[in-house]
């Protein structure tokens, strides 16, 4: 009984962590994912050098561990070190993919609206992805930060939602008891 009401106030009290600091949490991820990085590099170059110790070592092994290795040591450590960089990085890609999308299909139904005239319901999502685009470029952290609200939010209704549904249920089992 009091297990899904501490688990319901704990999903509660994440879902409004997420929300209010929707911000430090995103560094904080990417650092997690930095340090899997780094931890499954170093894995691979310990197993490199079992293998060579062991003298079972082929070029190929050598070149792969070695490679997938270093390579995860040092991207682990680029996002331990300096998540903001990376997180303000993917974000700005992705804006100018959204911007590049949205110009493109708007070029597109301009063309067509020359030669057969177009709806201009369907310039909705073209110019919503342009919007959308450039608040991204302009504000990667904030961007990044909405589904850390969404999230946030589903979180507190579930929890909210997990609370009223135990009262009510056990409400009805001492109702339907006491009969």
């Amino acid at each position: 009984m009091v297990n899904v009401v501490v688990r319901s106030l704990s999903v509660i009290v994440l879902g409004v962590l997420m929300v209010v600091l929707r911000e430090q949490f995103l560094p904080v991820i990417i650092q997690f994912i930095g340090a899997a990085f780094v931890v499954s590099g170093v894995i691979a170059l310990f197993n490199l050098y079992m293998v060579a110790k062991r003298g079972m070592s082929r070029v190929l092994d050598t070149v792969v561990l070695g490679a997938a290795g270093s390579a995860g040591v040092i991207l682990g450590a680029w996002l331990l070190l300096s998540p903001g960089f990376f997180l303000s990085l993917v974000m700005t890609i992705l804006g100018v993919l959204l911007l590049l999308s949205g110009i493109y299909q708007l070029a597109l139904l301009l063309g067509a609206h020359r030669r057969v005239g177009v709806s201009g319901y369907l310039y909705i999502v073209p110019v919503a992805l342009v919007v959308a685009g450039v608040f991204v470029i302009v504000n990667p952290f904030g961007a990044a930060g909405l589904p850390f609200l969404l999230v946030g939010v589903g979180a507190v209704f579930a929890g909210l939602s997990d609370i009223v549904s135990y009262f009510y249920l056990l409400h009805r089992r001492r109702m339907a008891g006491s009969k």
